[in-house]
């Protein structure tokens, strides 16, 4: 069972995280079903750095995999011939940097998919990041103190292989500095690799994703990920959600995977169509949920789930 399970709504965490902190149960634990076998599909790198894994997924594009905290963050290096754009930042617990100088030696571009701090906290580390022109962005790029994340950083939240110089303790997200705003729809050339970006709203005000049509791949963030899809903080919108995922669904003839902001990659494109249908259920009152605090209600598809508050803002 994936871990993208557990409901904890606290104010906090909806302004900086993508997912609730996991309750602890003395049976079970998040990581349970770690390691993930379908990441044994692809070349793992060697980059001397026990926090990440890395995997080659094809030629020019890797995964920078988080597997040992809760949140098992993914970014993807995409490499062209005159750039590379890193897609989100993970979590500034290691030294992401390090391992981006061993993959290339290509200028970097940082793109987000959202501010959340799980995808930006590694981005003080970088010079050139691509950012949306929008209020949410703007106050999380001012960073935050140890107070704002503390509850995602708890004995809990770890697996093994947490760097030695780390303490959950001090923990906090770094300020950056964005050098470019985006556009939607503008396309990022890295050197015969166009990407097109595409804002995406829902998730969370600034969402975004991005399409390697030369590639067939669609960076979905938190937009998209097999697993329970959260579309109910404060900071997130139904309305706005449905609109992107049924521009997200256009798209599916150019893509063949989807490679998601969490837990793994390189999944099937045909996810657009039933993510489509699964938004188009929610609205109907005779769909069935299941009920949780704060009015959350969670629909279950085939492989993922669709968290959201009712009443719907719609």
């Amino acid at each position: 069972m994936l871990k993208k399970s557990a409901l904890l709504l606290c104010s906090i965490f909806l302004l900086t995280s993508c997912k609730p902190v996991p309750k602890t149960q003395s049976d079970t634990h998040w990581y349970d079903v770690m390691p993930r076998p379908s990441w044994s599909a692809y070349r793992s790198i060697d980059t001397n750095q026990n926090w990440f894994e890395v995997y080659q997924l094809n030629e020019n594009t890797y995964a920078i995999y988080e597997p040992y905290q809760w949140q098992e963050a993914i970014s993807y290096l995409l490499l062209g011939s005159e750039k590379a754009l890193l897609v989100d930042t993970l979590q500034g617990i290691g030294d992401l940097k390090t391992v981006v100088d061993q993959l290339t030696s290509l200028p970097v571009i940082v793109v987000n998919t959202h501010s959340h701090f799980d995808h930006v906290s590694g981005n003080y580390q970088f010079d050139n990041i691509y950012g949306v022109d929008n209020p949410f962005t703007l106050e999380n790029a001012k960073g935050h103190d140890h107070s704002v994340n503390a509850g995602n950083m708890t004995a809990d939240t770890f697996w093994k292989n947490v760097p030695k110089d780390f303490s959950a303790n001090t923990y906090e997200n770094k300020p950056y500095k964005i050098s470019k705003y985006l556009s939607d729809g503008e396309i990022i050339d890295i050197g015969d690799r166009p990407i097109e970006v595409v804002f995406a709203p829902g998730h969370s005000p600034d969402s975004l994703i991005l399409i390697d049509k030369n590639n067939r791949m669609m960076m979905t963030g938190d937009s998209f990920y097999p697993a329970p899809l959260y579309v109910y903080s404060a900071t997130s919108s139904f309305r706005d959600y449905f609109n992107s995922v049924q521009t997200m669904r256009k798209y599916q003839d150019d893509v063949d995977f989807l490679l998601p902001g969490h837990n793994e990659t390189m999944q099937p494109s045909t996810y657009l169509a039933k993510l489509q249908e699964a938004t188009l259920a929610v609205q109907d009152s005779r769909t069935p949920s299941t009920i949780g605090d704060n009015a959350t209600h969670t629909y279950q598809y085939e492989g993922f789930s669709l968290i959201v508050k009712k009443p719907l803002d719609y």
